[in-house]
């Protein structure tokens, strides 16, 4: 009786132990796309923290006091990579005194890693603006990137923690099942959009507008983070109309009244997309983020 008593004492402290050794892995998520991600194919084995809202402008988040010391403690740094948080992130990892988690160590964690990158710029020069040199960082919009991002975070975690390897594979087949069969569905409510010519406020809708089939003939920035200009948008309106454009897009942290403006001026409807998880406060997960989107465009093109 004794004996099987310390059996289970025994049994009982290894579990405890293996949920204790489990909840070490401490994941940083730069946003909270990666990080809803993370917690699917992480589950228990993870301790996540997330940085960004969802609600900010991407290249700017805020850097806050709170962000250091989780900096400080993270065994997994997440990005989406293509420098998307370069204005921001590198600069609080480095202050965070944590060498595993510094841009291009080990512990920092590229999502974008092995997805077609597109807008490779030829030229790198400040006059045209905020450029990314590697190509265009917004993978996460495009509906077309979910399962490799989640791959990519999966492969981070599986490297760092290999007994988990087979709890991470198995909540990875899982979780890229469900999202294949959002995408699919997202293609086929989409077609709609194909062919469809559109403007954006920013470079931030390639990836979307790729998988839709849209052609995106201009942005209300003249380049890149530079601020629309009244020269630079009466000659994008005069070629709006020539080219029949329908929707007008932008997202949540950019402002609402000049895409309006602009809409209304060439006869066209202004839609304001999501660019991150959490961007408004329904869209809690990235199948959501991208349903979202899907249905504010649909809603752009109804009579």
């Amino acid at each position: 009786m004794k004996l099987t008593l310390k059996f289970l004492l025994l049994l009982v402290v290894l579990m405890m132990a293996g949920q204790l050794s489990a909840a070490e892995i401490k994941v940083v998520a730069s946003i909270p796309d990666l990080g809803v991600m993370a917690t699917r194919i992480g589950g228990d084995r993870i301790d996540l923290k997330v940085l960004a809202s969802g609600r900010e402008d991407l290249h700017g988040v805020p850097a806050r006091p709170s962000f250091i010391p989780k900096l400080h403690k993270a065994d997994l740094l997440l990005t989406l990579g293509l420098d998307a948080e370069h204005s921001w992130l590198p600069a609080l990892a480095a202050e965070a005194r944590n060498p595993r988690i510094m841009e291009d160590r080990e512990g920092w964690i590229e999502a974008c890693e092995g997805a077609e990158f597109l807008d490779v710029p030829g030229v790198i020069s400040r006059a045209e603006g905020e450029q990314h040199a590697e190509g265009n960082p917004h993978i996460n919009v495009g509906p077309q990137n979910g399962r490799l991002m989640a791959e990519n975070i999966a492969y981070a975690l599986m490297d760092f923690d290999p007994d988990g390897a087979d709890f991470y594979e198995e909540n990875l087949a899982i979780y890229t099942a469900e999202l294949d069969a959002v995408v699919a569905d997202l293609k086929d409510r989409g077609g709609l959009l194909a062919g469809q010519k559109v403007i954006s406020y920013h470079a931030d809708i390639s990836y979307l507008a790729q998988f839709y089939g849209m052609e995106v003939i201009g942005t209300l920035e003249p380049k890149p983070g530079i601020e629309p200009t009244a020269r630079h948008l009466a000659e994008l309106a005069r070629e709006a109309k020539a080219q029949g454009v329908k929707l007008i897009i932008f997202n949540q942290a950019q402002p609402a009244k000049l895409p309006g403006k602009f809409a209304k001026k060439v006869g066209a409807r202004s839609v304001m997309m999501g660019n991150m998880v959490g961007a408004v406060s329904d869209v809690k997960t990235w199948q959501q983020l991208q349903q979202y989107n899907l249905e504010k465009l649909l809603e752009g093109m109804a009579p």
